[in-house]
């Protein structure tokens, strides 16, 4: 019934209506005409000179039974210029079905409805819900633990050959053992230069030349925040800040994907009901790899390695003034579906930690895994690359 009906409508305006399983979508950097047909409705047309192929479209969306029902959405102005379709015909143009313009990152369905299919998870507020089973070698039976995590606002921005990477208010919330984590700000860019640290050139063969670059940037983090239940009662570990300088090893052509190390130091306090506050200078140190896989940016991975050395004013009890932290974490996030056009992403994610910062904490290797969903209330278009 459908396509019956876009065929009346088509022929009244002296086009044709071809069927086709998938229909192309109009360019958006493109002109649009309008027309409209005997009964008054509104038709889009868009001509490619080079192919002499003319695609139309009605400028409404359909219902279920191809009738016009409202405004096309995200469509761009159309200008009622003066449409001879005989003398196009004359001059070798054919007429086919299409779907009107959208913008990039959006598509069209067969009754005009648009719909997001690329979604950039670096630009994002997010909330999220998880089963996340810990494993301590010592108690492997203590595996009962849910999980929340969240990000008021996670925004990415480049300019240039610069990438500013921004976070604010993230953290997560563990169940049984109760344990939770926040940063208030971060902040971290990567930049690439043009100009090479060494030109070494090699003459085995032809004389060829190989730049080695060094492309530094820095990392830093406010306001963290990590509560913990032990068995000395309740602690905190302030994390009052936090400065590093990074080194790029890979970075995508669109600075969005990268490899690097980063080392620095932290300004730490903290206090719990045995032996109150206690401040510290953190040595830290980490390996990140952090991907977008497709250029849709479905397919998410990250993987951090990193090794902190807290070293405290005064002695800390059995730990003394220095004290460890490790972990590794392997973290893969894949959009599933969208609502209004909001993405909803499968989480999984595994890692291990060994502390010993924390009194009342066991020194010993715990592993971890996430499964879960995340839901981003604002997740726009990856940039075209």
């Amino acid at each position: 019934m459908r396509a019956h009906c876009v065929a009346i409508a088509a022929i009244a305006i002296g086009l044709p209506s071809i069927a086709r399983a998938e229909l192309p979508l109009m360019e958006r950097d493109q002109p649009v005409a309008c027309a409209k047909d005997l009964d008054g409705h509104t038709w889009r047309i868009q001509c490619d000179h080079a192919t002499k192929v003319c695609l139309y479209a009605a400028d409404e969306e359909l219902d279920a039974l191809g009738k016009p029902v409202k405004p096309l959405e995200r469509a761009k102005d159309c200008a009622f210029d003066p449409f001879d379709r005989a003398a196009l015909a004359a001059a070798g143009y054919t007429f086919e079905p299409g779907r009107a313009d959208v913008p990039w990152g959006w598509t069209r369905d067969d009754r005009g409805r648009a719909f997001q299919i690329n979604f950039d998870l670096r630009k994002r507020v997010f909330f999220g819900v998880a089963y996340t089973p810990k494993k301590i070698l010592e108690n492997p039976l203590e595996s009962t633990r849910t999980s929340i995590d969240f990000g008021l606002l996670v925004l990415n921005i480049k300019n240039d050959r610069t990438m500013h990477r921004l976070r604010f208010v993230e953290g997560g919330v563990h169940l049984e053992p109760f344990s939770a984590e926040l940063v208030l700000a971060h902040y971290d860019l990567s930049h690439r230069f043009l100009d090479p640290l060494l030109r070494i050139t090699t003459f085995f063969g032809e004389p060829a030349r190989h730049d080695l670059t060094l492309d530094l940037g820095m990392w830093t983090e406010v306001g963290g925040l990590e509560l913990h239940r032990t068995a000395r009662g309740n602690a905190q570990l302030w994390k009052h800040a936090t400065a590093e300088v990074t080194l790029d090893l890979w970075q995508s052509a669109d600075l969005g994907s990268f490899a690097r190390l980063r080392t620095g130091l932290a300004l730490e306090g903290q206090r719990d009901e045995v032996t109150g506050y206690h401040s510290a200078i953190v040595q830290t140190s980490a390996f990140e790899l952090d991907m977008v896989v497709d250029r849709e940016g479905f397919h998410n991975l990250r993987f951090e390695l990193a090794h902190e050395l807290p070293r405290y004013f005064v002695e800390m009890g059995d730990t003394g003034k220095l004290a460890q932290r490790m972990k590794a974490r392997l973290h893969y996030e894949a959009i599933v579906l969208a609502i209004n056009d909001q993405p909803l992403s499968l989480k999984l994610a595994m890692g291990g930690e060994k502390r010993d910062d924390i009194p009342g904490l066991p020194n010993q290797w715990a592993f971890v895994m996430d499964a879960g969903l995340r839901f981003s209330l604002w997740a726009p278009p990856r940039a075209r690359l």
